[in-house]
């Protein structure tokens, strides 16, 4: 995996906070599986975004993507979806707040990674999901 700036490694952030969207702070809004809204923002990544786009040249990177600074989240689980699956794998990190998912880069195409976090005070899960995109190798980044 490389991405533009040569680095096979990229680190992300995620934002989550008990309530809904504004419309215009930034945040996406979901629902958690207790019914309350919630809302997220990811940053990092290769868009700033948390989504990742990289070359597909057969060489593994890692995605490592860590929950806010409120203890009250963590990492439940990652979901993969899309052409790119069968490529990606995750394993806890150190803390309950860090996963780190693994792209083997092996062919181009598109998928999306879901962070699902636990609200430990209301016992209940949230979906976070941005993209992941294997491109093919000379083909350029997009934005």
């Amino acid at each position: 995996m490389k991405v533009e700036n040569g680095n096979d490694n990229v680190d992300v952030v995620l934002d989550v906070r008990n309530f809904a969207s504004s419309g215009s702070d930034g945040y996406t809004t979901t629902t958690g599986s207790n019914g309350q809204a919630y809302s997220y923002r990811y940053t990092g990544g290769t868009d700033d975004a948390g989504g990742v786009e990289q070359t597909a040249d057969g060489e593994s990177g890692t995605i490592t993507v860590t929950v806010g600074l409120d203890p009250r989240y963590q990492v439940d689980r990652v979901d993969f979806t899309g052409d790119i699956e069968s490529q990606l794998s995750w394993a806890a990190g150190p803390s309950p707040r860090i996963a780190v998912i693994t792209d083997s880069d092996t062919s181009s195409g598109d998928g999306a990674y879901a962070v699902i976090v636990k609200d430990t005070t209301a016992n209940c899960t949230l979906p976070c999901d941005p993209p992941i995109k294997n491109k093919p190798v000379g083909q350029t980044q997009t934005k």
